[in-house]
């Protein structure tokens, strides 16, 4: 029989969300780095979306004790952290794999942007665009060689194999919501603070030095992390959020940058 108590439930949330402010203070000196999404995820594939939410939902404000109360980053981490935990809490509880076509498909779209945005430029400074685009063909390489292992994975079978394309899709997802993540800052913070849209479109473009690294660090950690991860959190609190008795079978194993002062916000760089 599996343990369900509230009180458990409770307890799990809070370790979690004490392990996400940990992650993202220990390592939040390290530029385009970020771990929060992979611990999120994990924690949200196996415990469900319900403690998924409720554990981005207190992230999302406790943290504000650590880098200040930003009206804009709160209201930016309630929606897409919340938005985060409840699409891989929902997959997670759907007992099979994400479609094969998912992950090929989300990795050459972000792919193409990115090489459409380097070959075609955008509307910034020499000195800014030299350094822009080396990041925008850095992106396009990542994802084209996440996409080179996963059609080799197509071709193969096997548990381990067929583990190793979950995965893979996962970080393909994770890497599109980082994606709107920056996209959705975009909106809010030239809107909360009533930029003029020169502004705007400044920060926008600005934004692109904090996504590209960030998409790059959520592919690479999801694809690295996720499955040691998926080992120990789900004979913690498996599929159901509970702990599994002795003999019990288990379910099988599947192979920002902080606010500145100026109000910029950015994903947990960790």
């Amino acid at each position: 029989m599996r343990y369900r108590s509230a009180a458990y439930k409770i307890a799990r949330c809070a370790v979690m969300t004490a392990l996400l402010i940990a992650v993202q203070y220990a390592l939040g000196f390290v530029p385009g780095v970020e771990l929060v999404t992979v611990f999120l995820l994990a924690f949200s594939y196996t415990a469900g979306a319900g403690c998924g939410v409720a554990t981005a939902t207190a992230f999302s404000l406790l943290r504000c004790f650590l880098w200040g109360f930003y009206p804009n980053v709160v209201v930016l981490y309630l929606l897409y952290f919340n938005a985060f935990a409840l699409l891989f809490g929902a997959l997670g509880r759907r007992q099979k794999p994400v479609a094969v076509w998912v992950c090929p498909a989300l990795l050459l779209l972000l792919a193409l942007l990115a090489a459409v945005c380097a070959g075609v430029g955008l509307p910034v400074g020499k000195l800014m665009w030299g350094r822009l685009s080396a990041m925008l063909w850095a992106l396009f390489g990542v994802l084209l060689g996440v996409l080179a292992l996963y059609l080799v994975l197509l071709f193969l079978d096997g548990a381990f194999v067929r583990a190793g394309r979950e995965v893979a899709s996962l970080a393909a997802l994770a890497a599109l919501c980082t994606l709107f993540f920056t996209l959705l800052d975009d909106v809010l913070t030239p809107l909360f603070y009533g930029y003029a849209w020169d502004a705007a479109v400044a920060y926008f473009y600005a934004g692109f030095f904090a996504m590209i690294p960030q998409i790059i660090c959520a592919s690479v950690s999801v694809l690295l992390l996720l499955p040691p991860l998926l080992r120990v959190m789900r004979p913690a609190w498996g599929r159901g959020g509970a702990p599994v008795r002795r003999g019990a079978r288990k379910s099988p194993p599947i192979g920002e940058n902080v606010a500145s002062n100026d109000g910029r916000t950015q994903k947990d760089v960790v």
